[in-house]
């Protein structure tokens, strides 16, 4: 009987050795619901007055909104030598310093841009990610530099140099584009920016992101209302993107109605905003390609189309005139000079990669040109669709940004084939 017991108590020692000499398993790694980078070029003026601070209290409140697996991360470039590059997260209304930079860099860098987001990307591994971009921005760039003097392109995230003492840069859309190359796909990029929803931007940047959201159009300084917005940048809804833009849209179509503005007159102002399923853009270029060899003859060089009383969203500096109006909406441009068959035909191409819209015709602008023209645009949603485009015009040659030879930088030039019409 002694013996069995010893042997008993042999084998569960054995056992017990063996379990403790066996490694101790590792723990899986937590994945998160969703993480949100806002990305802040704010080294302009939107800092010094003051818009990058409001814009952060907002977001201090926003974050009540948020659960243990949703996180806002926000990288900050300001001003001020003292206050270099930054990354924080905001949970709980409380920032935490999560890294520090130890030299000032142009936040328009694209290598920097880059590091930001593989930074969030491996510290806060989630099922998917947001992406917004703050900061200046003028639609599609039209510089071959990666980082480009701010006064000779159009594109994102102006960065004044007043830290470097160096002249202001900025990222052009094609540059953004192979910074996100080989990085997973965001679910969304938000440009809280001005003029950023071209089909030329939102072409480069395809493969990206599975909607990019914003407005064709200038955006107020202030920009978007991240205290109400919040609950929308992380929503899982399968229209999201339609909260986001109604939100922002109603926000200040609201605003611009109460006394705050009332010395404004902006009354019935607000901001145009679109959402483009990315994955359509492909369709929408071969669509456009073929609505474009429907109207040939109006469009070959140097033929010059008759843009006038058509919506358009900037006016651009040249040398000659005061200014030339440009980016104008491409919905309303082919709507006027396609027959109505091919038109809507094209039109089915386009509602699916523009998933929703919502029209102003009427929105804040520092141009006397484009204010004075907004009695001039429809007053129909339907001949506006909310993303611009580049038309030729030959008064173009003569624009600082010389949009008829820069657009051949990007790939929807050659995907429309406006090289075969003389431009």
């Amino acid at each position: 009987m002694h013996k069995i017991i010893i042997g008993l108590l042999g084998i569960a020692l054995l056992c017990s050795c063996n379990k403790k000499d066996d490694p101790e398993p590792t723990p899986e790694p937590t994945v998160y619901d969703r993480t949100v980078l806002v990305y802040m070029s704010g080294e302009n003026d939107l800092t010094t007055s003051g818009f990058m601070a409001d814009d952060l209290l907002e977001m201090d409140e926003g974050s009540y909104q948020l659960n243990d697996n949703q996180h806002l991360i926000v990288f900050i470039d300001s001003v001020g030598k003292t206050n270099l590059p930054h990354i924080i997260e905001i949970a709980n209304g409380k920032r935490k310093v999560l890294y520090q930079y130890d030299s000032e860099f142009p936040a328009s860098d694209p290598s920097k841009f880059r590091e930001v987001i593989q930074w969030t990307i491996d510290n806060y591994p989630s099922k998917d990610y947001g992406l917004v971009l703050w900061g200046h921005a003028t639609g599609w760039a039209v510089d071959a530099d990666s980082v480009a003097d701010a006064n000779k392109t159009r594109a994102y995230g102006y960065d004044y140099g007043y830290d470097l003492y160096k002249d202001s840069k900025a990222m052009n859309i094609t540059q953004m584009a192979k910074a996100l190359e080989d990085l997973p796909k965001f679910k969304y990029i938000f440009a809280d920016c001005c003029c950023f929803m071209c089909a030329e931007s939102a072409y480069e940047l395809r493969n990206a992101a599975d909607y990019l959201i914003g407005s064709p159009a200038e955006i107020p300084a202030e920009g978007a209302p991240y205290n109400t917005i919040m609950k929308a940048l992380f929503s899982s809804s399968s229209t999201f993107y339609q909260d986001i833009c109604d939100i922002y849209y109603d926000y200040y179509l609201d605003a611009y109605n109460t006394s705050d503005y009332a010395y404004l007159n902006l009354n019935g102002y607000s901001v145009p905003m679109s959402a483009v399923k990315l994955s359509e853009m492909e369709s929408l270029a071969q669509a456009t390609n073929t609505i474009l060899s429907t109207i040939s003859s109006k469009i070959t060089s140097p033929a010059v189309l008759d843009l006038s009383g058509l919506p358009f969203y900037f006016v651009s500096t040249a040398y000659i005139y005061s200014d030339i109006k440009v980016m104008y909406d491409m919905s309303s441009v082919l709507y006027k000079y396609a027959s109505a068959s091919d038109y809507n035909q094209w039109l089915t191409a386009f509602n699916k990669a523009v998933s929703y819209y919502v029209v102003s015709t009427k929105w804040q602008t520092v141009y006397n040109t484009l204010l004075n023209s907004f009695g001039s645009f429809p007053v129909n949603d339907a001949m506006w669709g909310c993303l611009s485009m580049y038309f030729p015009q030959q008064e173009y040659d003569y624009c600082t940004y010389k949009y008829n030879s820069r657009i051949k930088n990007f790939q929807w030039y050659y995907s429309v084939n406006w090289n075969n019409y003389g431009w």
